[in-house]
């Protein structure tokens, strides 16, 4: 990655992530539209991999954003480079709008969980670390006021939880970020959870 001209606020991620909200809503609409709970538990056994599936993106997501966050504020800390193409630079934002998604996300895990045992009649299997992620994510967003102030990366403050990194590490954190980048597979990020979390 080039650095010589500043940092970009998203490295490229959004572009494989998907709308948490909006898919859980519309699956569920389809999985309520059915009349017969047979069926309806029949359709809950072949979205539940997708829903599954679509979760574990937004973690990963979530994840990235961190592991990001962390990378650009320790690596740049004793020459801050300016972030670039924050769009929530200077914005006034509403603290509801901000953490809507991953608030949802946060309280989906515990109706997943209800949901596989009343549908498939067994417990899911929802690694902890994922609401780990999301609660310091959620930390990170509301300590920084959601990035409006952020035009460097000195203005990124980490919460407490996250590690201090080597600089070995750190460049460990950046190839796993750069090849996430090349094969769009977000869960890959989770290989680099260990350096922060």
């Amino acid at each position: 990655m080039d650095f010589s001209k500043g940092v970009l606020f998203d490295p490229g991620y959004s572009k494989y992530t998907l709308p948490f909200a909006s898919n859980i809503d519309a699956a569920y609409n389809m999985l309520f539209s059915i009349k017969s709970p047979h069926q309806r538990k029949f359709k809950f056994q072949i979205l539940y991999p997708q829903l599954l599936k679509l979760l574990e993106n937004t973690v990963s997501f979530y994840l990235g954003c961190l592991l990001w966050a962390t990378f650009i504020s320790k690596n740049f800390k004793d020459e801050p480079k300016e972030i670039l193409n924050n769009s929530y630079l200077g914005q006034t934002v509403s603290e509801d709008d901000m953490l809507f998604d991953v608030n949802y996300a946060i309280n989906y895990i515990d109706k997943l969980k209800k949901d596989c045992m009343y549908y498939l009649n067994k417990t899911c299997n929802i690694p902890d670390t994922w609401l780990e992620i999301m609660i310091v994510y959620k930390k990170f967003l509301t300590e920084n006021n959601y990035l409006v102030n952020a035009k460097t990366t000195a203005d990124i403050v980490l919460p407490k939880q996250i590690k201090e990194l080597s600089k070995e590490n750190l460049y460990a954190v950046l190839e796993i970020i750069e090849n996430v980048l090349k094969n769009g597979e977000l869960k890959e990020l989770f290989s680099a959870k260990k350096y922060i979390l």
